[in-house]
């Protein structure tokens, strides 16, 4: 027993020695290499989440976008469908559908107003709406503006009436 002891004691003598010609931590270059390496990592990472955030904006914007046109699309259908054929009316630049002689659906800017006054739908670049008593059909253009879209798109409708 008093031999293990002794044994114990002179490693613990031996590790506690400070040897001052150790070389087997890091050296200030192999730390520069290593952050700057971290630093390609990190800034490819960033551009990378920048990247799929700006998709998702721009998704989500046309997909809102997409929702309003289609909603506004059904809400005209809806009103003029109640309407008989002869009550609907176009003004002369195409941008204004009147029911009655009063104002239904109109283009102010870049909004599609119903009534002059409920706004239906933002980011719109062109109302077009065009009435055809040949085939007593009236039809429908949305062409949104690109904002935040590389390209406008278009959505359009034609509302057939029964004779």
């Amino acid at each position: 027993m008093h031999k293990w002891k002794r044994g114990c004691h002179f490693i613990q003598q031996k590790s506690s020695k400070i040897n001052l010609r150790n070389e087997s931590g890091m050296t200030l270059i192999e730390l520069l290499a290593s952050i700057a390496l971290l630093s390609v990592v990190l800034s490819l990472v960033g551009a990378v989440h920048l990247f799929g955030q700006k998709q998702y904006l721009t998704q989500s914007y046309s997909a809102r976008q997409s929702n309003d046109f289609a909603y506004t699309l059904s809400a005209i259908s809806r009103e003029v469908r109640s309407t008989p054929f002869a009550s609907i009316t176009v003004s002369e630049s195409g941008d204004t559908l009147l029911i009655d002689g009063a104002v239904a659906f109109s283009q102010r800017g870049a909004q599609l107003l119903k009534n002059e006054n409920q706004i239906m739908a933002d980011d719109v670049q062109e109302f077009l709406v065009t009435r055809d008593p040949a085939t007593e059909s009236i039809g429908i253009l949305l062409k949104s503006m690109s904002e935040m879209n590389s390209q406008p798109k278009e959505y359009q409708t034609t509302i057939y009436f029964r004779r």
